[in-house]
């Protein structure tokens, strides 16, 4: 083997013994081989299992020799359970991916090349493309608590105040020393919140499009009827927590009124226009509102 190809390889491994990838999964099996094996090189893998009802944890050890499972009994949320996860790193850096990504060749040396060269990094992300090809990158300054798309990416990496939590590289002192993610929060906004905390804290977040991956989004758990409605419950019970959070009380309890009245409305519409999946949908976000206003814990522990 050439000098320069030895040299290249022994970087590659001194890298991934500085990292460790975390994987959350619920009913993953049909997108995980794809995931990891767009990791070969990586050395240990967590899989964070949230009672998945197919074989996935089979598939996660069959497809990859670096894996670990780890399977709940119950499933608190994405926020909880990569705080679970988290705790079992021993390294320098986190790889902290959705089950439905899939990283190109280079993307973690990349990654971990830029956390080194920026040491106040928190976190430092990929340019995504969604399933159908277009970026899914967005950011916010820091005078906002929502993100929006970007309007022009960079050629090199820039600082934002936000990156989009389905690839990122944590750098684990910054992490633990912001106490991770908010586990009053199930899912959406998890990675909202812990951008405004990381970057509050002093700390930069750094998205750099040299380091492409690709994110097939929401693709894991399917399309059935009962993910529908938890994909819905969650995503209006997440938003609201998160406003309230930033916003204070009296803010928050007046857009989270609005909140469910917009959303009984647009329920109503969809029924009387026999449109079934405009009326189940905003009917579930209202009454995922109503629980909130009545103050129910959490992320209201919607049934698995």
């Amino acid at each position: 083997m050439p000098a320069n190809e030895t040299a290249d390889t022994d970087v590659a491994e001194s890298i991934w013994d500085r990292v460790t990838v975390v994987i959350v999964c619920h009913n993953s099996a049909s997108v995980l081989p794809i995931t990891l094996g767009a990791l070969p090189d990586a050395k240990r893998i967590i899989i964070l299992d949230t009672v998945s009802r197919d074989n996935t944890c089979d598939v996660a050890k069959a497809t990859h020799p670096s894996v670990e499972v780890i399977r709940n009994t119950e499933d608190f949320g994405l926020a909880a359970a990569s705080n679970q996860a988290f705790a079992q790193v021993n390294t320098e850096y986190t790889l902290h991916i959705n089950p439905d990504t899939k990283l190109d060749l280079g993307c973690v040396e990349r990654l971990i090349m830029t956390a080194d060269e920026n040491q106040n990094a928190a976190g430092v992300a990929p340019m995504l493309t969604n399933g159908k090809g277009d970026l899914e990158i967005d950011v916010m300054n820091g005078q906002e608590i929502n993100h929006h798309k970007i309007s022009h990416v960079p050629e090199g990496p820039f600082s934002t105040w936000f990156i989009t939590g389905a690839v990122v590289l944590w750098r684990n002192s910054a992490f633990q020393s912001i106490n991770g993610f908010d586990e009053g929060i199930f899912m959406y906004n998890e990675d909202a919140d812990i951008c405004v905390r990381s970057t509050r804290a002093g700390y930069s977040l750094i998205l750099d499009p040299r380091a492409t991956a690709h994110h097939f989004g929401g693709i894991s758990e399917g399309t059935s009827l009962k993910s529908r409605i938890r994909k819905d419950w969650m995503m209006a019970w997440g938003h609201l927590y998160y406003e309230r959070k930033y916003l204070g009380e009296a803010e928050a309890k007046a857009m989270t009124q609005k909140y469910l009245s917009d959303h009984a409305k647009e329920s109503l519409v969809g029924f009387l226009l026999l449109r079934p999946k405009k009326f189940l949908g905003n009917y579930v976000k209202a009454k995922a509102a109503y629980q909130f206003l009545r103050g129910k814990p959490l992320w209201g522990r919607f049934p698995q």
